[in-house]
């Protein structure tokens, strides 16, 4: 499946051009400056993850719907999807230091989603959503993540549970990539 990968930023003002909002209502709806959402929507500034998320509720969408490329294999049993390594949604952060691979449908009850995380990479601000329950499979590396008002270094092998709508923040304090699992339920990243 072949598509063309606009950035977040295009995809975000792309969507706010078709719900017809101007920068000056999404600016007002998200307290983020007319100036930083017109240069994050050109890719001449980056956001943080919290910065996404906020921006994609005030336009009223997943961020999970910012990934780019997804096919699944059709199957005779309805409640059967298989997602082929190579047809993965994939989302890379404005930093440039981290990607996610959705593995999962965008329907359903349960969100699975891989990153790969270069050293220095994170979410930026501490950031919540509507889901209930989060949690972080550490498969390779070392993550600092904050939630709500305790930090925790988790090292490969380690899990942490929480609820999604904790504030909460993380970055690879590693020297290496971090490879990370996040199982969302009900789906709302």
């Amino acid at each position: 499946m072949q598509q063309n990968k606009q950035s977040i930023g295009e995809q975000i003002r792309s969507i706010r051009k078709a719900k017809g909002i101007t920068i000056n209502e999404l600016s007002r709806i998200t307290g983020f400056t007319a100036s930083f959402i017109s240069q994050f929507e050109r890719d001449i500034t980056k956001g943080s993850i919290a910065s996404i998320q906020k921006i994609a509720s005030a336009l009223d969408i997943n961020v999970s719907s910012l990934f780019h490329g997804f096919e699944t294999e059709n199957q005779t049993l309805q409640s059967v999807s298989i997602i082929r390594k190579e047809n993965r949604r994939e989302m890379t952060y404005p930093d440039g230091k981290t990607i996610d691979y959705l593995l999962t449908e965008m329907k359903g009850n349960l969100e699975v989603i891989y990153s790969v995380v270069e050293p220095g990479g994170g979410s930026g601000d501490h950031y919540s959503h509507e889901s209930e329950q989060e949690c972080v499979v550490i498969l390779k590396g070392q993550m600092e993540i904050s939630v709500d008002q305790s930090t925790f270094i988790l090292n490969q092998g380690d899990t942490i549970n929480f609820s999604s709508r904790l504030p909460h923040a993380w970055r690879n304090i590693g020297n290496d990539s971090l490879e990370v699992i996040w199982i969302i339920t009900p789906p709302s990243f």
